[in-house]
This record gives C-alpha cells, sequence and structure tokens, in this order.
C-alpha cells in the first residue's frame, strides 16, 4: 500500500497522472488530505473520474488569471456594487496572497491562512471564503478542477455591532452646530424620517408634498466608484414607501424648498447628486461642525473629538427607537422603515423592552419602603 509525503502544515500530499498535456508533458493533479486513508479515498475518486471520461482540462491554470476570467464571464451581469465588492476582494486579497498558485494545487489550509490573517475584518473574511468558493465551484464546472476546498474553510466569530440611537451629546451638537442649509437638510432628513443615505441623497424637490404631508420614497443613490447613479425602485416593494412629515420639521423644509432652485435636493458639481467623494466630504464636515459645537476651547486645542463613530445609519436606528417610544407598533414601524421583513424592527423593540423592563425593576427596588 503506499505511502504519502506528509507536509510541513501536517497534511499528507501526493500527485496523480490524469493525461498529457498538448506539449507532450504529463498533467498532474495535486491532492491533500488531514490523513493518508483519506488521501487514499481521494486518489481513488480521482481515478474513477479519469476512467470515466470526467477527465481535466488543463490542471496547472494560474487562480490570478482564472479569477480574471471568472469575474468577466460569471459576474458580468451583477449590480455595480456587488461587483466592486468582488473585485476588492479579488484584486486585494485572492490574488496577492494566492494568485501565484494553480488552481489544482490550492488546499483549504491556503484558504484558511488568508481568512485568518484578515480576521480583525469579519466581514472581509466571510467575502474571501464565498469569493473563493464561487470561483473553484465554476472551476469545477470547467473541469479545472474536482473539488472545493474554501467549503469547509472556518471564518472567525463575528460580533454584531450594536445598533445605537443618537446620544444626548449628539442631539446637542446637531442642535448647536454651524451647520450650511445643505447639511442641515441632509441631517433633519435621516433624523425625521430614518433613510438610508441613498434614499436621503435621491430626494428630489417633487418628492417632498407638504400640502399632504408625506414624503415619497421611491429611488435611491447607489456609486459606480465615484460616480451616482440614481436607481428608480428599491430592492423590495417595502422600500417603496410614503413616510409622514412631522409638524415639527415642516417649516424647515418648507423654507428648504424655496431656497432650492435644483430638481434634486443634493446635486453635485457636475453631476445630478453628490458624487461618492462630496458625499464624503460633506459628512466629514458635518461631524467637525457637531464637534466644535460641543467642545470648549481648551478641548479643541488638545484635539478632543467626543463625535467619532457617527454614521448615517445610526441615524436609521434612532428613527427606529424614536417610533418605539411614540407606540407605533411593529408592522406600521416595518413599513415606514422600508423593511421587507420584521425581524429587524423584532430586535430593536424587543432589545427597547428589555430596557424598559430593567428601568422599572431598578425603580421598584429603589422606591420601596
Amino acid at each position: 500500500m503506499a505511502r504519502y509525503k506528509k507536509r510541513p502544515d501536517g497534511r499528507y500530499a501526493t500527485t496523480v497522472m490524469v493525461g498529457y498535456k498538448a506539449d507532450g508533458r504529463p498533467d498532474n493533479v495535486f491532492l491533500a488530505a488531514k490523513t493518508e486513508k483519506a488521501l487514499r479515498d481521494k486518489v481513488a475518486e480521482l481515478k474513477v473520474k479519469v476512467k470515466t471520461g470526467q477527465i481535466l482540462k488543463q490542471s496547472d491554470t494560474l487562480l490570478s488569471d482564472y479569477a480574471d476570467t471568472w469575474l468577466t464571464t460569471y459576474k458580468a451581469s451583477v449590480g455595480i456594487n456587488t461587483m466592486a465588492m468582488y473585485h476588492n476582494i479579488v484584486n486585494s486579497h485572492i490574488k496577492p496572497e494566492l494568485g501565484y498558485l494553480p488552481l489544482n494545487k490550492i488546499v483549504r489550509s491556503d484558504i484558511q491562512k488568508l481568512v485568518n490573517d484578515n480576521q480583525e475584518h469579519p466581514r472581509i473574511c466571510e467575502q474571501i471564503k464565498m469569493t473563493m468558493s464561487q470561483i473553484l465551484s465554476c472551476a469545477i464546472d470547467d473541469k479545472l478542477i474536482y473539488e472545493n476546498v474554501a467549503k469547509k474553510v472556518t471564518l472567525p466569530k463575528r460580533h454584531k455591532k450594536e445598533r445605537r440611537a443618537l446620544t444626548d451629546l449628539e442631539k446637542e451638537a446637531i442642535k448647536k452646530a454651524d451647520f450650511t442649509l445643505q447639511e442641515q437638510a441632509f441631517i433633519m432628513l435621516l433624523f425625521y424620517f430614518g433613510l438610508r443615505r441613498g434614499e436621503a441623497l435621491a430626494l428630489s424637490r417633487h418628492d417632498i408634498d407638504l400640502k399632504k404631508k408625506i414624503l415619497f420614497v421611491n429611488k435611491t443613490v447607489i456609486f459606480d466608484k465615484n460616480n451616482p447613479i440614481i436607481k428608480i425602485g428599491a430592492k423590495s416593494d417595502a422600500g417603496n414607501r410614503e413616510i409622514p412629515v412631522p409638524e415639527s420639521v415642516t417649516a424647515f423644509l418648507r423654507g428648504f424648498l424655496k431656497s432650492s432652485d435644483t430638481f434634486y435636493l443634493f446635486p453635485g458639481k457636475h453631476t445630478e447628486t453628490l458624487s461618492k467623494t462630496q458625499y464624503v466630504k460633506m459628512w466629514d464636515r458635518i461631524i467637525r461642525k457637531m464637534n466644535d459645537a460641543v467642545t470648549s476651547e481648551r478641548e479643541k486645542i488638545i484635539g478632543a473629538e467626543p463625535i467619532t463613530d457617527l454614521t448615517a445609519h445610526i441615524f436609521r436606528h434612532n428613527y427606529c427607537t424614536m417610533l418605539y417610544y411614540s407606540g407605533i407598533s411593529q408592522k406600521k414601524a416595518v413599513e415606514l422603515m422600508g423593511h421587507s421583513d420584521i425581524r429587524m424592527i423584532m430586535e430593536v423593540y424587543a432589545h427597547l423592552d428589555e430596557e424598559k423592563e430593567a428601568v422599572q425593576e431598578k425603580l421598584n427596588a429603589a422606591i420601596a419602603l
């Protein structure tokens, strides 16, 4: 019975000739497994595939070359954001580390090491595994390899980011900050309507009906690199919605609409709406002005910035929190937030219920004689 060579990583490996290449050289397939028995099984399985005509074409195709083909051939019709994600993972992570390897020489430990090296970024790890799995699956269909070793890669434990509402300091900063009219309008739309960033950027003056006191959400802005693209309609019907305009923001919106002479509320310099660069600069200004509004001169000298992790999405969670305390039902909250299901709203409402119960328990214990 054949004995197989043990690699430094503890796995057993061998090569099996499956035929000859066009230049007459042997066409070998590299195999590896944790134990000799598992490797023998793989060798037997491959030999059966060779005998039954399921022979591999070109087992020495480089991952780098095949990944490029995979992107242009199999992913040509995906959305802009999805394509940007694939390009980033392939060009920034997979090709620099594994691109030099032939497809048939890639083993699970190669991909696992790449994931482990990025474990501080769990979402990147998920995208690496998903992308590699899809690439290798297509390579199997193309008869370049016969096993998808990415499927068994383990991911680091992902800790969910705690969803939070605005802090008292952030609310104070919003009231005091020296915003431009456009900056204030963007903040007010996030705060009073719980819009996603792209939904707010896509708003036109016709989407706000102050007579009927309704704001219409029916489009969003997505970025193709730096260029804004206005996409009509949401991913689901739930995303297209009508949101009541609260009395407390009506006067501001009326004044803002009167002062605006453009079709879209947030126009870019050379585009219909703000480009990604222009949006990032606007958001940076907003955060800087909020910090200026709530820090003392002494704190400014030492560079104190109490507001650092505020994102547009936090305003959305804050809106959901306000719906809860306003007594809005979960079903209605789902409609106003534009979700296709109730799960996220249920999580928020359940968390706030727990907080309320904890406060009541503390009060009961503290006030009792």
